[in-house]
């Protein structure tokens, strides 16, 4: 193990087993009442024991109107190259300029000396996708950290081709798949199976999927097979207008796929979430169902629900980014964000693995070490296949708060 960041330790063993099955069966009143290598890339010198504080909105809460778009810059002097595409749009203009902070305080920390940033900004609609990362790799680049948006990574993938510096892009799971190419966030279908392995644990495995009418067929196929590597069996999926209207005719429809269910995963964050959850609680389409389980979709506002009390929810973890807030304050100003954090692991996995490995570690073998890398926005490793796995912190909503019930431990 190479220890670039000191950190804290996390519950694991026969405890977190217990836990995992006390959260999945006994739920509260409402929805569930009456049923590499493995880098630690986490904090610096003199940094062990920080304590863990709540993210930021990025830039003191700023709107994206009053902040400055991102520039084409290079910051270090390190002999390897890591090319950021960040995008000057004014709508992502506070993400840009977070991940930017968030990499400059990475390379000072883990990479002074070794790496240089090269920034290339502009804006997601310029069609420079391509060229930027073609020059970026006739330059040696060896890392390409961008673009910001879907649309960008769909013309790196049609524009380009191999050989290419491996691509880690600013977006979430669902819009990845090209070649050596990995998003860096997740998305809904990672924090319900995280939820489907806790159920699956319990021995809840019989699972009915709910989801908002319209939701892309690729990631039900992708939650689908997650579940059967889980251990569980997918009874079926019932969809519901995004609208709200007929909820209760569009539920009958699926009344008997619920009656062989004892576990939901409901899918959907948007405004008809709160009546689904009122409806599926009140338990008249499935008697069988002990867990029911939610994802990062739905809003906080949510937990204050009666019905949405016993919901499990698995989200990111947000504790190892304490070891970075202070340093990030001192330097920027602010509390970091979460994209700000995002933007510091992507040059400390880089960082990591040429302090380790020399200037050509920067592999695609490296990347998808199944063992994963451990950094300040928590456990993740990058597939094969093109996507990224991150372990999520699982919690019970329970007087209308996130109760933990399981770490997302220290491995895959």
């Amino acid at each position: 193990m190479i220890q670039v960041v000191s950190g804290k330790r996390v519950v694991r063993g026969d405890g977190v087993t217990n836990k995992v099955c006390d959260g999945a069966v006994k739920g509260g009143r409402g929805f569930l009442a009456g049923s590499v290598r493995s880098f630690l890339l986490m904090a610096c010198v003199g940094l062990a024991g920080c304590q863990a504080s709540n993210l930021g909105d990025g830039l003191d809460g700023a709107g994206n109107s009053n902040v400055a778009p991102v520039s084409s810059s290079a910051y270090g002097s390190g002999p390897v190259t890591v090319t950021m595409l960040l995008p000057t749009d004014a709508a992502l203009r506070k993400k840009a300029a977070d991940i930017a902070d968030g990499a400059r305080l990475a390379l000072d920390d883990l990479g002074a000396g070794q790496l240089t940033i090269d920034f290339q900004a502009s804006s997601s609609s310029s069609g420079q996708a391509v060229s930027k990362v073609q020059a970026a790799t006739a330059a040696g680049t060896k890392l390409i950290i961008g673009p910001a948006t879907n649309t960008e990574v769909s013309q790196i993938i049609k524009g380009t081709s191999l050989p290419r510096p491996p691509v880690l892009a600013l977006v979430a799971n669902n819009s990845a798949g090209g070649t050596q190419i990995w998003p860096l966030y997740g998305d809904a279908i990672d924090s319900a199976l995280e939820g489907v392995g806790v159920a699956v644990a319990a021995k809840q495995k019989n699972i009915v999927v709910v989801h908002e009418a319209g939701f892309p067929a690729e990631n039900l196929l992708r939650l689908r097979e997650g579940i059967r590597l889980k251990g569980g069996n997918t009874i079926g999926f019932v969809p519901y207008p995004v609208s709200g209207i007929n909820l209760q005719s569009a539920f009958a429809k699926g009344k008997v796929v619920f009656s062989k269910a004892n576990t939901i995963v409901l899918l959907g964050g948007g405004e008809a979430i709160g009546q689904v959850i009122d409806i599926l609680a009140a338990g008249d389409l499935g008697q069988s169902i002990a867990t029911a389980i939610a994802t990062s979709l739905i809003p906080e506002e949510i937990y204050k629900r009666p019905s949405a009390q016993g919901l499990m929810v698995a989200i990111p973890s947000t504790s190892s980014v304490g070891v970075i807030s202070e340093r990030f304050k001192a330097k920027f100003g602010r509390t970091p964000s979460y994209d700000a954090a995002i933007g510091y692991d992507s040059i400390a996995i880089a960082a990591g693995l040429v302090r380790s490995g020399g200037p050509d570690a920067i592999t695609v073998a490296n990347l998808t070490s199944t063992q994963g890398f451990r950094a300040a926005t928590g456990l993740f490793r990058f597939r094969p296949d093109g996507r990224i796995e991150r372990r999520m912190v699982v919690h019970r909503i329970e007087n209308g708060s996130l109760k933990v019930i399981q770490e997302e431990g220290e491995g895959f």
